[in-house]
């Protein structure tokens, strides 16, 4: 399947609902709706922090050893230990449109289109070995590194929800479902980083060694062996409760899984 073959055929969906749409309110209706959210990834690992996690122990110690071979070219790598620490914020704006097949049932199907911007923000701790190739002295670099993942996605979801009690002014609800970004999310993220230790050991002067630099993800893909995703994949798992201001717009809010942790609210429009 094309790379772009995933996202058009949710949109097509979209599309296919909104043209049906006269005829299937006589059974059921639709919800419009917009909503913000607050991102974290502490809670859960997950596939971004997999991905950033390999790439930053990669590109930081490829950078750290030319840094390094720069002033001692016969200096050689013979080993490296690597400890990474996360912290990470984001926030998420979506549109979607749900159709409930009933008037007065719990189930509806939804599509939603969400603008997605993760900043994962790892905090590293190296140490390097290396050796010199001619007269077989020693050296070892030891320095920390500081980086910013700012991850910016457009994702496409499908998903599935249960309205609690449904005709309660004030009733709960529970949401599934999972989506897909476009192929175009590695080009629109970036990794930048800063570095700093000291150099020291017979085969050098001891000296502090340092440098930054910046990339985008799809740069580091074409760049170096760590596996990325053509697509990052997106589960949704929520709790909310939906709150009726009148009997055609409805508050929502709620919490759970997006691929990390979020918190958000919306409006809803039902027609």
């Amino acid at each position: 399947m094309k790379k772009t073959a995933r996202p058009i055929l949710l949109v097509s969906l979209l599309s296919l609902l909104l043209v049906m749409a006269p005829s299937l309110r006589a059974q059921g209706h639709f919800e419009f709706s917009a909503h913000y959210g607050q991102w974290s990834l502490n809670l859960l690992g997950g596939l971004a922090r997999d991905l950033i996690s390999d790439a930053t122990k990669s590109e930081i110690r490829d950078r750290i050893l030319s840094n390094i071979q720069g002033s001692y070219p016969g200096l050689n790598e013979t080993s490296y230990n690597q400890t990474v620490r996360f912290d990470s914020s984001g926030h998420d704006f979506g549109f979607g449109v749900r159709f409930y097949p009933s008037r007065n049932g719990s189930f509806s199907l939804g599509v939603s289109v969400e603008q997605s911007t993760f900043k994962v923000l790892p905090s590293v701790t190296s140490q390097m070995g290396l050796q010199d190739s001619g007269t077989s002295q020693t050296a070892t670099f030891d320095g920390t590194a500081a980086a910013s993942a700012v991850i910016k996605a457009t994702a496409f979801l499908l998903t599935f929800r249960w309205d609690i009690f449904p005709r309660a002014v004030v009733h709960p609800y529970i949401t599934f479902g999972g989506g897909i970004t476009t192929a175009k999310a590695l080009d629109d993220s970036t990794l930048s980083y800063s570095y700093s230790g000291q150099l020291a050991g017979g085969a050098v002067t001891p000296q502090t060694i340092s440098g930054s630099d910046s990339k985008t993800l799809r740069q580091l893909k074409d760049q170096s062996d760590t596996k990325f995703p053509n697509f990052l994949p997106f589960l949704q798992l929520n709790f909310g409760l939906k709150a009726m201001v009148t009997k055609n717009i409805h508050l929502l809010v709620d919490a759970g899984v997006f691929d990390g942790f979020m918190i958000s609210g919306g409006l809803a429009v039902r027609l």
